[in-house]
């Protein structure tokens, strides 16, 4: 149930916020007062379309968070912890923060998610029907959303199966297919195979391997410097030349002198000490150095071998992949490939095998689905004309028409297409909604639709706006007596300029405009029992609490308080 909702710089408002309550809220108020950026507000909190338009003139950003008790709504639970958010009491918030730069910020109890993720959450909490929202009614693929929406967990089961057989017999057609094309070119990519295979057998590159050589090369190619430069390091370091000490031999040296005078300073004994210190560090590295020498080795024979090695490789590379584990890869999927196509006739009639069981699998989920779909058609179809004749149309045809497919054309929805047919009043034929229905007849089927849908559960907060257009006297009636059915068991906020609907609510908001500080701006207020009798006295066409306006609309709402009793008993 939707609790409230704050707004913050969305058009006319600066400033609002909205404590919704069980039952059916109505909304009314003024042509242009701001009905509809109130709806905008509830969207953008939904998940919907983010226009930067929406932000206040003068703001740089706008901000709407909207409340909701998720407590009856286990999925939505479930949900949140699986985005690792803590739904605590049962209380969330969701909201969108928007700015003119053009960054979106969409936020579950505080914490910044995508935008996926919020319209994944708020699907479950809020149904949400425009003022054009009927027009979904014309669309065959909606209407058998609307059918499918009506079964219960069993027809939701044979749904998911038929999805998965299809998926399934998708993939075993596709890996048919592939498999019969590779056979009509298939001595022709097995010779490509076979010279591909030989062509890396006979480098046999390993993994890291390019790496190495380049850094063996690169010690052949310079092996006479690096020689001559370690020759002299292990002269000036140990070894000594001609009249001059080596490093070492000058450090003993050093270190002599300075123990001939040790005995008199502490100071003395401690240069002595670093100095043997030094004498030891040069003599390992004069050793290390004499060792290195000995692993130089300049043989242009084997530098010529290392860059063929190299040359190879690079060959493989450019041809196979950008590195030796790509070349590897391909080597792989190259002789399972070949592996295939010399064993394709034992192949072919594995994968026709597994065809015609993934067929099989497919056309059964079709028929369950069918046979469901046309039994769950009828129970609906006599539900939705019964809603029809409360509402007006006590005559009317309305049928599910079911077109079966050919079976190349068959989909995961299924092997028929079904459309909704209607024949609103008698000696007419029943013909496809689009093609017979006013906006006030969509907006009556539309409505029988949810009232029938109410009964198998769905959202906690059902949003109507303004879907009565085209509705007026006994049927506008009609249809607030409706509302107030479904807002029995679910949260129902309503957007009218009906006072017949407006009577009905079992609380009411006004939206109007003032102006403020030399600027226009929306308000909403919940609205007393005097206040809603002076807003039905105008909504009639009465002055605001005339004499004749008012008595008229108190009497409404006692009318309308015995007939919510009447129909909720």
């Amino acid at each position: 149930m939707l609790l409230e909702l704050n707004i913050r710089n969305i058009a006319l408002i600066e400033s609002l916020r909205i404590p919704f309550l069980s039952g059916l809220n109505v909304l009314t108020g003024e042509t242009g007062a701001g009905k509809s950026i109130v709806v905008d507000s509830v969207c953008l909190a939904l998940g919907g379309r983010a226009d930067r338009e929406l932000i206040r003139s003068g703001s740089e950003s706008a901000f709407v968070q909207a409340a909701f008790d998720i407590s009856s709504c286990p999925q939505a639970g479930e949900l949140l912890s699986a985005y690792g958010i803590d739904p605590g009491d049962g209380v969330i918030t969701v909201g969108r923060e928007l700015s003119l730069s053009g960054h979106n910020l969409c936020r579950i109890c505080g914490s910044a998610v995508s935008l996926s993720q919020l319209r994944a959450l708020t699907a479950l909490l809020v149904d949400m029907h425009g003022q054009h929202e009927h027009q979904k009614l014309m669309d065959p693929a909606s209407q058998l959303q609307f059918l499918d929406a009506c079964g219960g967990d069993d027809h939701a089961a044979a749904l998911e199966e038929l999805r998965e057989a299809h998926s399934a017999y998708s993939a075993a057609d596709k890996a048919l297919r592939a498999a019969m094309a590779d056979l009509s070119e298939r001595e022709r990519l097995m010779d490509m195979l076979r010279f591909q295979i030989a062509d890396i057998d006979e480098v046999r590159p390993k993994k890291g391997e390019m790496a190495k050589l380049e850094a063996k090369a690169k010690l052949y190619e310079h092996a006479e410097t690096i020689a001559e430069k370690i020759d002299s390091a292990y002269a000036s370091a140990y070894a000594g030349s001609g009249r001059s000490l080596g490093a070492q031999a000058a450090l003993k040296k050093a270190a002599d002198a300075m123990a001939s005078i040790a005995e008199y300073d502490e100071r003395f004994a401690s240069i002595r000490e670093k100095l043997e210190e030094s004498y030891y560090t040069v003599q390992e590295i004069g050793l290390e150095l004499q060792d290195l020498h000995e692993t130089i080795d300049h043989d242009p024979d084997r530098l010529a071998r290392i860059e063929d090695r190299l040359d190879a490789i690079k060959r493989l590379l450019r041809k196979y992949g950008p590195n030796e584990e790509d070349v590897l890869a391909f080597r792989e999927q190259a002789g399972q490939r070949l592996a295939d196509l010399e064993n394709a006739d034992g192949r072919r009639e594995e994968l026709e095998a597994s065809l015609a069981a993934a067929e099989k699998r497919f056309t059964a989920a079709c028929a369950e689905v069918g046979a469901r779909r046309r039994a769950l058609a009828q129970d609906f179809c006599a539900r939705v004309r019964a809603e029809l004749t409360e509402l007006g149309m006590p005559k009317v045809r309305f049928e599910a028409r079911f077109t079966p497919r050919d079976a190349a054309h068959r989909t995961a929805q299924g092997a028929d297409d079904v459309e909704f047919v209607i024949s609103p009043n008698p000696g007419e034929p029943l013909k496809p909604m689009a093609a017979i229905a006013s906006g006030g007849e969509l907006a009556r089927i539309m409505l029988a639709f949810r009232t029938v849908q109410n009964e198998q559960g769905g959202a906690g907060t059902i949003i109507f706006d303004e879907i009565d257009t085209g509705v007026s006297g006994r049927m506008a009636q009609a249809v607030g007596e409706k509302m107030a059915r479904i807002a029995e068991k679910r949260q129902v906020i309503c957007v009218t300029h009906l006072p017949q609907i407006a009577a009905l609510g079992d609380s009411q908001f006004l939206v109007e405009k003032r102006e403020e500080n030399g600027r226009t701006e929306t308000g909403v207020r919940l609205l007393d029992r005097e206040g809603r009798a002076a807003e039905l006295s105008r909504l009639v066409g009465g002055a605001d609490g005339s004499e004749s306006a008012m008595p008229h609309a108190f009497n409404m709402l006692e009318q309308a308080e015995r007939r919510k009793k009447e129909i909720r008993s």
